[in-house]
């Protein structure tokens, strides 16, 4: 007997079905793409328990006869494409001609449609790929796809859903992103009854993302407007105040298509130069416009990579695009790669650049500190600056602070805030160069693990927050961890959310930005199955989104109050990713680097 044999064409649609549908989101936007490319106007999403119970998906497009919805329902049937040349000159959203039919193999599904030239429509009933019903009725003009207990013929499946908030979460930001994509479309989603989205369909961006973002956030949006060599963008990029800790929160399309690409990502960032803080990212919703010709859709089995056939040249087209639309509204930015440049060309002057110390030897600090003293802060503004380089394993021992015996009682005393990055500090006969956002998050983390549960600190007036759907989504997800580390999160409206209470001891940071970096990674954790680890976890990640940023802003007193903290914890000299917090310069390294006599 042969070992191989052919797979019936029902169990080979379960498989096949798994490179189109692996979650309720998945299902959401392949049919709603299919309502984009059949010209609809209008289109409602509805979700019961996450999508995993229920999914309908209904547009006024054009519908479509009997024919027509049966063959929609087999498999590589598409509208889309006729021939291999129409590869090349791809324009809709779909085009493979396997979302209905691997939808239907996984699901029981109800398909009503009408084009507007017929009197009557058809009714299409699936239950795990075998049609079961087929008959006329009257329903409106367009399509209505009803798609119920997905993955109940495939439970291995099934039983890796995560929990219906977080589908929820993921539906809406594919909801969203789509939104993004056709302003010109009017969008509504909702779940359990309650709307989650709705948008107005009059082609205007900047109302989409006020409607995902809240009105307050989207003001804060600067517009992007750029031709050039059968090239284009438009859109939105975030000012100087709008900064989330991730790149999730950008949205780049091209040709409408919604995609991640590493190239974009790195332009954008690129052409914010040094307005962009450290460990920051922008906010964007950017339209590019090519050429079909230059752009292969169909390098990812979900479409959402796209190959470029003139990727650099794209990229530098779009560093362009951004640096005059920041321009336009008042920001200059200096690329960071000019500056390295010229801080390497320039020649090494006797009291100008050096290196910090024997213990270790890192890039040049400064070419000149402009030092001075507004009546809140001393602060020392370098005119060029440069991070001293990543210090390998075997050098993490000599990081440890070890003040001599002669200054280890004295009070060390913070002196000035260097680049708003780094604190300078003296204990002793040593001078300290202290990382201020590693040294709070070494600092808070000790604080959250000497207590079980942190203690709130009511705030004085309730912070109203929008939130993003994933965010809004981690916080269902996570309510109890949260109220755990000692956050007081409820909704607020239909859109808004209150932060009420923040864990005790998080002077050091803002709480509601802490918050809303701290739900950006919750919307993507996976959580370890260890209490205790996943304690230790929350702790960790509470810490680094609370603690002061590389580019704030810090008084004399906070200065001093966080050196000190620094100094009284158990590891100050390491982070709790394992960097450095302190580089230390003894006189001693003051008289070798001056080559003066060692006294």
């Amino acid at each position: 007997m042969p070992r191989i044999h052919k797979l019936s064409e029902a169990l080979a649609d379960r498989i096949a079905a798994g490179e189109v549908v692996d979650r309720p989101a998945s299902v959401v936007k392949e049919l709603v793409e299919n309502s984009l490319d059949a010209g609809a106007a209008r289109i409602e999403v509805e979700l019961r328990e996450g999508g995993r119970k229920l999914i309908v998906v209904v547009d006024n497009g054009v519908g479509m006869e009997r024919e027509d919805a049966l063959l929609a329902l087999e498999r590589f049937a598409t509208s889309k494409i006729s021939d291999a040349d129409d590869l090349h000159h791809i324009e809709t959203m779909g085009f493979r001609g396997e979302a209905l039919p691997s939808i239907a193999a996984v699901s029981r599904l109800r398909l009503l449609t009408r084009p507007p030239e017929a009197d009557e429509g058809t009714l299409v009933v699936v239950e795990g790929g075998e049609v079961k019903q087929v008959e006329p009725v009257g329903c409106s003009v367009g399509t209505r796809v009803e798609v119920a207990d997905l993955f109940y013929n495939t439970p291995a499946r099934r039983k890796f859903l995560s929990s219906v908030n977080t589908e929820r979460g993921h539906c809406h930001e594919g909801v969203l992103r789509l939104a993004l994509a056709r302003p010109d479309v009017a969008f509504k989603l909702s779940h359990d009854g309650a709307v989650l989205l709705a948008t107005t369909g009059k082609g205007d961006l900047l109302s989409v993302l006020a409607a995902a973002y809240g009105s307050a956030t989207a003001r804060q949006f600067v517009p992007v407007h750029f031709e050039a060599e059968g090239f284009s963008v438009e859109g939105y990029i975030s000012g100087p105040r709008l900064m989330r800790a991730t790149r999730q929160h950008q949205f780049f399309f091209v040709n409408t298509r919604f995609v991640r690409s590493r190239s974009l990502s790195h332009a954008l960032t690129q052409a914010y130069g040094n307005l962009l803080p450290v460990t920051r990212q922008p906010v964007c919703a950017l339209h590019l416009r090519l050429s079909p010709e230059d752009v292969d859709p169909n390098v990812h089995p979900t479409k959402i990579e796209v190959r470029l056939a003139s990727e650099g040249l794209v990229h530098d087209l779009m560093v362009r695009a951004v640096r005059r639309a920041l321009e336009a509204a008042g920001l200059r930015a200096q690329p960071v790669e000019s500056m390295r440049e010229d801080r390497e060309q320039e020649p090494l002057e006797a009291a100008g650049r050096y290196s910090l110390g024997s213990r270790l030897r890192v890039s040049p600090v400064a070419d000149k500190l402009d030092v001075r003293d507004d009546g809140i802060g001393v602060y020392a503004h370098p005119t060029r600056f440069s991070e001293p380089r990543e210090v390998r394993p075997q050098e993490r021992e000599s990081l440890r602070l070890t003040p001599s015996d002669e200054s280890r009682s004295d009070t060390p005393t913070a002196l000035a805030q260097v680049g708003l990055r780094y604190i300078v500090a003296m204990i002793g006969k040593e001078l300290l160069f202290i990382d201020q956002h590693r040294a709070a998050e070494r600092v808070l983390l000790e604080k959250l693990r000497a207590v079980e549960r942190p203690a709130k600190q009511f705030l004085t007036l309730p912070q109203t927050l929008e939130l993003t759907p994933s965010q809004a989504a981690a916080v269902a997800e996570h309510s109890e961890l949260l109220a755990d580390m000692g956050f007081d999160v409820e909704r607020f409206g239909p859109r808004g959310w209150l932060l009420r209470a923040v864990p005790a001891g998080l002077e050091y940071g803002a709480p509601e930005q802490a918050l809303v970096e701290l739900l950006d990674e919750l919307a993507e954790w996976q959580a370890p199955a260890s209490q205790e680890a996943r304690a230790e976890q929350a702790r960790a990640m509470v810490a680094c989104h609370a603690a002061i940023k590389a580019g704030q802003r810090l008084s004399k007193e906070q200065m001093q109050r966080l050196v000190e903290d620094l100094l009284a914890t158990s590891s100050p000299a390491v982070c709790p990713h394992g960097d450095p917090i302190i580089l230390t310069l003894s006189d001693e390294d003051l008289d070798r680097r001056f080559e003066r006599p060692v006294r």
